[in-house]
C-alpha cells in the first residue's frame, strides 16, 4: 500500500477529522475496524474515481429522496491521512454555514464503503468514503464538533481581520501624518525661498546692480530660477546715476554762464 504525501500547503488549509482508528462492535452492519490502511485506500479511491464527494444532511443520500449538499468535498486534494486519521477539507454551501453558525447542526458522520466496485473495471477496489452527513446523532463520537472546529476557524478569521484593520488603519494615519508634515515642509521652504529671493534682490538694489523699478521682474525671476539669477547679478555691473541739472559734479569749478554772470555783478 502506498503512502498518501501530504503537501506543505495542506498545513495552511482548515482540515476537519472525519474518521480516527478503532474497531467498532455495535454498528448495526456489524462489526468493523478503521486504521491508516484503510484510510489510505479511501483517498487513492477519492482520487481514482475523480469525483467530488458530497456533504449532505442527515445521510439523505443514502434515505432521502431529495439530498440538497451541505458542502463538497473536492477534487482532487481535500481528503487526507495523518496519524492514522482521515481529514477532509469541506466547501460548505451558504446554507450549511448558517445551520453550523446557528448552531443548528454540530457533527458530521461519514459513510465508509468497504467493497466499492470501480464502474469502469467493475473490479473491487476496496474501501472509499461514499458521503459525509451533517447531523446531530453520530455514530463516531471520537469525531470533533464540526460547530466547535467552525466556531475556532471564525473566531480567527475575525481576529486576524481585526488585527489586519488596526495595522490599516494605524498605516493610513501615519501616512496622513508624513502628508500633513510634508506639506507644512512645502510651505515653510516656500517662504523660505521668498525670504531669501526678496533679500538677494533688495540686495542687488543696494549695490546698484538693479534698479528699484526692476524689484518686482527681479522677484520672479529670483523665484523661478534662482541659478539663473544669482548669474545675472553676476554679471551685472553697478550702473552710475546721472547728475542733476543744478548740481556741480565740482564745487570749485562752475559753468561757464555761472560764472560770466558774477563777474559782471562784481564791477
Amino acid at each position: 500500500m502506498k503512502t498518501i504525501a501530504l503537501k506543505a500547503a495542506d498545513l495552511k488549509k482548515k482540515w476537519i477529522k472525519i474518521g480516527t482508528e478503532g474497531v467498532w462492535e455495535g454498528h448495526m452492519y456489524g462489526r468493523f475496524e478503521m486504521n491508516e490502511e484503510t484510510y489510505t485506500q479511501m483517498v487513492e479511491n477519492f482520487q481514482r474515481l475523480a469525483l467530488d464527494i458530497v456533504v449532505d444532511y442527515e445521510h439523505q443520500t443514502l434515505y432521502g429522496d431529495k439530498a440538497p449538499a451541505a458542502g463538497w468535498i473536492k477534487q482532487p486534494d481535500s481528503l487526507k491521512v495523518e496519524g492514522g486519521e482521515l481529514f477532509a477539507l469541506i466547501e460548505w454551501t451558504d446554507t450549511a454555514k448558517e445551520h453550523i453558525k446557528n448552531k443548528e447542526y454540530k457533527y458530521l458522520s461519514p459513510t465508509f464503503k468497504p467493497d466499492t466496485i470501480d464502474p469502469k473495471t467493475g473490479a473491487n477496489i476496496g474501501w472509499s468514503l461514499h458521503s459525509v452527513a451533517l447531523t446531530n446523532t453520530p455514530f463516531l463520537s471520537e469525531i470533533d464538533a464540526v460547530a466547535n472546529k467552525n466556531q475556532n476557524q471564525t473566531n480567527e478569521e475575525e481576529k486576524m481581520s481585526k488585527e489586519l484593520q488596526e495595522k490599516i488603519d494605524a498605516l493610513s494615519t501615519t501616512v496622513n501624518d508624513l502628508k500633513a508634515e510634508n506639506e507644512n515642509l512645502k510651505k515653510e521652504n516656500e517662504e523660505h525661498r521668498k525670504i531669501a529671493a526678496s533679500a538677494a534682490v533688495e540686495s542687488a538694489i543696494a549695490a546698484k546692480k538693479l534698479r528699484p523699478e526692476q524689484k518686482e521682474w527681479a522677484t520672479t525671476y529670483a523665484l523661478s530660477d534662482k541659478d539663473g539669477f544669482d548669474a545675472f547679478l553676476k554679471n551685472a555691473k553697478p550702473y552710475i546715476e546721472k547728475p542733476e541739472d543744478n548740481l556741480y559734479p565740482n564745487s570749485q569749478s562752475a559753468p561757464a554762464a555761472a560764472t560770466d554772470e558774477i563777474t559782471m555783478t562784481n564791477i
